[in-house]
């Protein structure tokens, strides 16, 4: 194994984030489903992402079990 130098410095580049929306789909029994809706812009504020969220979870016949939004940063 070839000895490597630690990095002392760090870039992040911030690429687009996603949102995650679990539901339950199960009829009395769990069943978990999700949809991933990519493309957020990394600086979507925590509020904006969550209402969205919920405006499209209203559109939907199952109930909600999780919203997370999902960052992407690249380190060089």
């Amino acid at each position: 194994m070839q000895n490597r130098e630690l990095a002392t410095e760090v870039t992040e580049i911030k690429n687009p984030s996603s949102l995650r929306i679990k539901f339950d789909c199960g009829l009395g029994r769990s069943v978990i489903k999700s949809r991933t809706y990519s493309s957020l812009k990394h600086d979507a504020k925590p509020l904006d992402v969550l209402n969205v969220a919920k405006a499209i979870a209203s559109l939907q016949k199952h109930s909600v079990l999780d919203i997370a939004k999902q960052d992407n940063t690249s380190l060089n």
